[in-house]
């Protein structure tokens, strides 16, 4: 089947199915990447902007610039 065929099939689908399309693609080009792209039962770490108090400290500072600009 062409692409263009295709995309139009796809545009004419509801939006959870285009959804579970996206999750479908996202997870065929993980695997054809790197079989251990995840490997069970291993921690991996994640940025999380609880007890960032330095960085909120700096955007609101540059707010505050921001405001006395206008």
């Amino acid at each position: 089947m062409p692409l263009a065929d295709l995309m139009s099939q796809i545009q004419e689908l509801p939006k959870i199915d285009k959804l579970r399309l996206m999750q479908f693609l996202a997870t065929e080009l993980v695997k054809e990447e790197d079989a251990n792209f995840f490997v069970a039962n291993q921690e991996y770490p994640i940025w999380s902007p609880y007890n960032c108090s330095e960085s909120a400290n700096v955007l609101m500072n540059l707010l505050q610039d921001l405001i006395r600009q206008k």
